[in-house]
């Protein structure tokens, strides 16, 4: 259930700048709150325990991401918690039962989710930023300011994410500058609203489940994706060597 796989086939869905905007909305949405409603708490108890209280560790805004995935699901899907079947609405509710009843119940994890239910359901879409602006960032013509970041290995611009293809079996998506034709898996584009992320079609993902617990299943790709593929990975190679004779 840990972050690293999942957080990569996130960034090689959305690409590394508007990764890195979810993952701050997320947390930033949820630290906000917490601290208003820790302040407001001080000031109608007196008690300066909540001035002590902390909102910290990677599971706040990972309930959040799980809980937005599980909000964009169709509405049948169903998740695994170890032995027990749970429809995906429910399903980060239910995770944050289990964390409550192991360690007893924290605020921020509860922010978290409920924040995370809101960016799922379209409630924080005004401060979603908008895919020309993201490639605004990224332009080197207009010295955008994470321009530097766009030729370093691993850094996956808005232009070459894979959007649903990361959630393929065994897809590489789109592993930055550095990858590999046959790491590749499935025709490189740029999603058409990163404001609309493109999460893993099942919703959230499983604990305990099988093999086939986070990521949908898909049939083997068609010669046509695979040359595809190759094409666009010799591509990505040449423009990380020409950058390097740049330098």
């Amino acid at each position: 259930m840990g972050f690293m796989n999942h957080g990569v086939k996130l960034e090689q869905s959305l690409g590394s700048s508007y990764f890195a905007v979810l993952f701050f909305t997320l947390t930033i949405a949820t630290n906000v709150l917490f601290l208003a409603i820790e302040i407001l708490l001080w000031g109608l108890t007196n008690n300066e325990a909540h001035l002590l209280s902390a909102s910290m560790g990677i599971w706040v805004v990972l309930l959040g991401i799980i809980a937005a995935e599980c909000a964009q699901a169709p509405p049948d899907t169903i998740k695994k918690l170890f032995f027990l079947e749970v429809k995906a609405v429910y399903y980060p509710m239910v995770l944050l039962g289990l964390f409550s009843l192991l360690g007893g119940p924290r605020l921020s994890y509860c922010l978290g989710v409920a924040v995370g239910y809101g960016y799922g359901y379209g409630k924080l879409d005004r401060f979603k930023v908008r895919v020309e602006r993201v490639r605004k960032w990224e332009n080197r013509d207009q010295n955008g300011f994470l321009s530097g970041f766009v030729r370093r290995p691993g850094f996956i611009t808005i232009g070459s994410a894979t959007g649903p293809m990361a959630w393929q079996e065994g897809s590489g998506g789109g592993r930055g500058n550095d990858a590999s034709a046959s790491s590749a898996a499935g025709a490189v584009r740029a999603p058409e609203d990163p404001g609309a992320p493109s999460f893993p079609s099942s919703g959230g993902r499983s604990l305990g489940g099988s093999r086939g617990g986070l990521l949908s299943r898909s049939p083997k790709k068609t010669p046509e994706e695979r040359a595809a593929l190759l094409e666009r990975a010799a591509e990505r190679r040449r423009n990380q060597q020409e950058g390097e004779l740049s330098v």
